[in-house]
């Protein structure tokens, strides 16, 4: 049986190490054997770096060796990049070769197997004229190992969680069938069968499996990075400092001054309480005040015996509107009352005004009426005292 699969890549051209030097365009495929994909036990919330340091002292007590000894890969084709749980492990002595080659990537030869979710792929290939098996466990999994060990690897992925069914890429492999048969599981030999039975169709690179390209260091990449942003650590934090120190500032002023604004509002409020509005609540301060110093002026004129000077003035205006009197000044003392300065036109007009005054309530007393040398008209002063008449 032989199994054709489309290239979801077209690009895609492999060539096994020390079977030829790959081209820029060709991906070199190391023995599978020599870099296993390892699952870790790593929690959820580790991210980045710290991660991987985690994954590096798991994978040393695991396999028995020092750090500095084995290297690693974060294997996370198609999966969320922050939660990877499986690894790729080689050699370090090889990674100085590897980097010298100038081809698109450096991967795993079972990563040169398509992958589809729920079917898995296996494929027999030769190693230096020595037999080994090739499978893809779906797009997270897969390995290389000599036939034996390759159909324990499959019998204990199988005891785990069986596929939908096995892709027989190549020659055909009797032991396969024989365990296929035994667990119950679909082995195909074509793409078209999967297309039969409904089956999705395996994908050669469809996974983002030249992300995991051998020659990269993702820590180095974060390293440098970090190296990078490292000098600028302390302006930065020069900065944040200096934001806080401002921001307190101005926090610190903000409340002095809406300490002040309380303390002088509760002066007023009390200065108000205690000289105008001695009951009741106090709602408008201007208002009320203006209301008390209203009620209190009422009150002093009506104690008093005074007319309130405004109201004086006032009441004169209109008649001297009336009859028509030119006013030069107006002027109010406490002890002479108002003073008007008036321009009239002759002598009987002073009598007049004042004769007005008198019958509009005011006490009005006409004081002088003369005529200037270099104006025209007499001039009449007329005193209005604020005492009322009683």
């Amino acid at each position: 049986m032989t199994a054709t699969v489309q290239k979801s890549d077209p690009k895609a051209d492999f060539v096994r190490l020390g079977a030829g030097v790959p081209t820029a365009r060709q991906i070199a495929l190391v023995p599978g054997v020599e870099t296993p994909l390892y699952g870790l036990d790593l929690p959820k919330g580790l991210r980045g770096q710290a991660r991987e340091q985690v994954a590096r002292r798991q994978l040393a007590d695991r396999i028995g060796l020092g750090d500095g000894s084995i290297g690693m890969r974060p294997f996370v084709p198609g999966t969320d990049r922050d939660s990877w749980c499986r690894v790729l492990v080689f050699d370090p002595d090889q990674l100085a070769q590897w980097r010298e080659l100038s081809c698109r990537a450096v991967l795993p030869d079972y990563l040169s197997l398509p992958a589809a979710e729920g079917i898995w792929t296996v494929q027999r290939d030769e190693i230096g004229g020595a037999p080994v098996i090739l499978a893809r466990l779906g797009p997270e999994d897969g390995f290389s190992a000599a036939p034996e060990i390759a159909l324990m690897l499959l019998q204990r992925a199988l005891a785990a969680g069986k596929p939908r069914a096995i892709l027989n890429m190549g020659d055909p492999l009797p032991e396969l069938v024989a365990l296929a048969e035994a667990q119950d599981v679909p082995l195909l030999g074509s793409v078209e069968e999967l297309t039969q039975k409904g089956l999705p169709l395996p994908r050669l690179l469809a996974h983002d499996e030249l992300s995991c390209d051998l020659r990269n260091d993702p820590m180095a990449a974060r390293a440098q990075l970090a190296r990078q942003v490292l000098p600028w650590r302390w302006p930065l934090l020069a900065g944040a400092v200096a934001a806080a120190l401002w921001a307190t500032a101005q926090w610190v002023a903000i409340e002095r001054l809406d300490s002040q604004t309380r303390d002088v509002a509760a002066q007023t409020e009390a200065l108000v309480r205690q000289n105008f509005v001695e009951t009741g609540p106090i709602l408008d301060i201007r208002l009320q005040v203006s209301r008390a110093l209203s009620q209190a002026r009422a009150a002093a004129n009506a104690g008093g015996g005074r007319t309130d000077p405004l109201d004086l003035t006032i009441r004169a205006a209109a008649v001297l509107d009336r009859e028509g009197a030119r006013t030069d000044s107006i002027r109010f003392t406490e002890g002479d009352g108002l003073t008007l300065i008036l321009r009239l036109p002759d002598f009987a007009a002073a009598e007049t005004v004042t004769a007005a005054l008198v019958a509009e309530g005011l006490a009005a007393t006409l004081v002088e009426s003369r005529v200037g040398e270099a104006e025209t008209g007499v001039r009449t002063e007329i005193r209005i005292a604020s005492e009322v008449p009683r």
